[in-house]
């Protein structure tokens, strides 16, 4: 019998088999707007200054490739990878991401402002300073990163999991963490309302940190 999915589990990407793939060297990463990329590997690399607009990727595999001055947006990505990838500072701007997994990822500063997102899986990633302002959520799964000072400003989380992260400073001032499950988090404080916060699920310990937006003063021993 199959094993029933778990309603907040996202989809993983549809990928063929590596040797139905093809290899995207270096030389290949010139991209242009409405360009698409279907069935590729992008092996380890390095793509640099490139600008466009409503790029497709389209069952695509990332491996260790460094992103460099790079600008996408309104991309469309799906059924995609980033493994090990740098994405430092990359602009994805309303770009629309479904069934995209980003594992093992360095992306500080990275912009998924205003995006759309399905199915998407954020894995042990370092994703410090990203931006997900104004961002339409679903089904999407942050696990074991460190998301420090990241920006969730009036972003919509529904079914969105947030799972043994570094939380530290995280605005979510507008996004409404009502049946969030921030227990396995750490966090010193972060930016939210009372509103905002309703419903939201919380260890004791870490009352301290939103016990400010009650008015209350917490003294240590």
């Amino acid at each position: 019998m199959a094993t029933k999915k778990d309603k907040n589990t996202p989809e993983a990407p549809r990928l063929l088999e590596p040797f139905r793939m093809i290899d995207m060297t270096v030389r290949d990463y010139e991209m242009e707007d409405k360009m698409p990329f279907e069935t590729s590997r992008f092996v380890p690399g390095t793509v640099a200054n490139q600008s466009a607009d409503k790029v497709l990727f389209d069952c695509v595999v990332f491996d260790h490739v460094v992103f460099d001055n790079v600008v996408l947006e309104r991309a469309e990505f799906v059924d995609v990878v980033f493994d090990h990838c740098d994405l430092s500072n990359v602009v994805f701007r309303d770009a629309v991401l479904h069934r995209v997994e980003f594992k093992h990822c360095k992306m500080l500063g990275l912009d998924l402002s205003t995006t759309t997102m399905r199915n998407v899986k954020f894995e042990e990633c370092n994703g410090q300073y990203s931006v997900y302002r104004f961002a339409d959520m679903k089904y999407v799964s942050f696990q074991d990163g460190n998301f420090d000072k990241a920006d969730f400003y009036e972003a919509q989380l529904g079914k969105a999991e947030f799972a043994r992260c570094d939380l530290d400073q995280a605005q979510f001032v507008g996004a409404k963490l009502s049946g969030i499950d921030l227990s396995s988090c750490e966090f010193q404080t972060i930016g939210a309302t009372l509103e905002d916060l309703q419903g939201c699920v919380l260890r004791t310990d870490q009352l301290s940190g939103v016990a400010h937006l009650l008015g209350i003063v917490i003294k240590n021993d």
